[in-house]
């Protein structure tokens, strides 16, 4: 285990003792079976101690990745949390800690009068946008097992190989590629908190890295750094996944570098679902076939419809919804995806939109009502829109249109405000003011003139 951020690395003996270490404060603060544990360290390389110590010790673990202290807090109060493990300050209370390596604590969590029932050895994984737990998918041992087998399998990913990553380890892109092939072979993981294009070159150099699994953005980054002709000979595999990437960018790749760039489909509730394993860049772009025992269908009277996934990696359901619920998208023995596309005459996926309101931003989905709800909470706001556009560098921005009661509310101050509540990724990029939202012949908000809007650059 190579940690970048922190200059150091770890061997598997070491990350035995803290799996020790933390089972041990677990079950010191009186975590067993069946109870929920939530995970707020970042990408350190303690969050892999975590996920062995909790599936050993039969808990549910709930990973956050990039969260205020407010999301966070709410987080734990929806999940029914019985610990945190975290190097953060919540305001939340605790009725006892123990100290882990690294100044990380478990933090035990005031008794729920009804805790929940998500079952043993499972992991919730946060859907896309999501900041409550309904959305969470609940992921047993056996699920997250046969998704990190598909992956090793469809990547040709060995136990020799070094996964570099960005990605937040909480995220399910990251579980299934960086963190299952560690766990099943022992596949070494070189981690660095966040992402600088600057420094990837070396990062790989530095860490003998052979599999690069990213998100479309950070790809276009590295593309930017006109400096870059080369990557390191190791550097065999590149892969994508999160939103679809930029042909230009996958064919700068293949011409500048000499890399093919592989797209890589997946979710939350379905592990992945196609990857790409060929060595050409078609026209249209697609992300590849079916994962190994995956079945993937087409649902829709002609041509494109929306994505339907049946395999052994497909969660049981969403916590604490499963898929009792007629309205649920966990039906026919598969998963409903929110995707729209369609299969090529060679049963390759390929995907043209998305039948839900989620914005994909670098990689991240955000759902903008929630991005609305915060506004509307605002001092000053009467009314607020939330979009998601196309950018270039990102895939998508936010735009929010905000219906202010005074001239003096500014765009900057509405960031500020923002920033106490939402994550970052969450803060719209542009905030365009308007004396009113429009409305069409419907007596709907009228999407098309607010798209309009954003596309006019005099409102930027």
């Amino acid at each position: 285990m190579h940690s970048l951020s922190e200059g150091r690395q770890l061997t598997f003996a070491e990350l035995l003792d803290q799996v020790k270490a933390v089972r041990r404060a677990l079950a010191d603060v009186g975590i067993g079976r069946g109870s929920c544990v939530a995970s707020l360290v970042g990408n350190r390389p303690l969050f892999f101690p975590i996920v062995v110590a909790c599936l050993d010790l039969g808990a549910a673990l709930l990973p956050i990745g990039e969260a205020t202290d407010t999301e966070a807090t709410a987080m734990l109060e929806e999940a029914g949390a019985a610990a945190v493990i975290t190097d953060r300050q919540l305001p939340i209370a605790s009725i006892r800690n123990v100290p882990l390596p690294d100044g990380v604590r478990a933090l035990r969590l005031a008794d729920r009068p009804l805790p929940p029932a998500y079952g043993e050895s499972v992991v919730l994984k946060l859907t896309s946008g999501s900041t409550d737990l309904p959305r969470a998918a609940l992921a047993n041992e056996q699920h997250l097992i046969n998704d990190g087998r598909h992956i090793i399998d469809a990547m040709g990913i060995g136990s020799t190989d070094v996964n570099l990553t960005y990605l937040p380890l909480s995220h399910s892109y990251a579980i299934g590629n960086v963190v299952m092939p560690l766990l099943l072979q022992g596949t070494a993981v070189a981690l660095r908190q966040s992402f600088s294009p600057s420094q990837f070159v070396h990062d790989v150099d530095a860490s003998g890295a052979t599999v690069f699994p990213g998100v479309p953005f950070m790809f276009a980054h590295i593309r930017e750094l006109s400096q870059i002709d080369r990557l390191p000979p190791r550097l065999r595999l590149l892969v994508t996944a999160g939103a679809r990437i930029d042909p230009a960018t996958v064919i700068w790749f293949r011409d500048r570098l000499n890399r093919k760039v592989h797209s890589f489909y997946g979710s939350s509730e379905t592990g992945g679902i196609a990857y790409d394993d060929s060595d050409d860049v078609a026209d249209p772009l697609h992300v590849g076939r079916a994962m190994p025992e995956t079945r993937v269908e087409i649902r829709g009277e002609t041509g494109a419809g929306r994505i339907f996934v049946a395999g052994n990696a497909v969660v049981s359901g969403y916590a604490p919804a499963g898929r009792g619920d007629p309205a649920s998208p966990f039906r026919d023995g598969g998963f409903l995806t929110g995707d729209i596309g369609y299969l090529d005459g060679e049963n390759r996926v390929v995907l043209t939109g998305r039948g839900s309101p989620l914005v994909n931003i670098a990689g991240r989905k955000v759902d903008p009502a929630e991005v609305e709800r915060v506004l509307a909470g605002l001092p000053g706001v009467v009314d607020a829109r939330v979009l998601g556009v196309s950018c270039a560098r990102r895939g998508q921005e936010l735009v929010a249109f905000v219906v202010r009661s005074h001239s003096a509310l500014t765009p900057i101050a509405i960031r500020q405000r923002c920033a106490g509540t939402l994550s970052p990724y969450k803060i719209p990029r542009r905030i365009i003011f308007i004396d009113q939202l429009p409305i069409d012949a419907r007596g709907k908000i009228d999407r098309r003139a607010l798209e309009a809007l954003a596309a006019d650059p005099h409102d930027a």
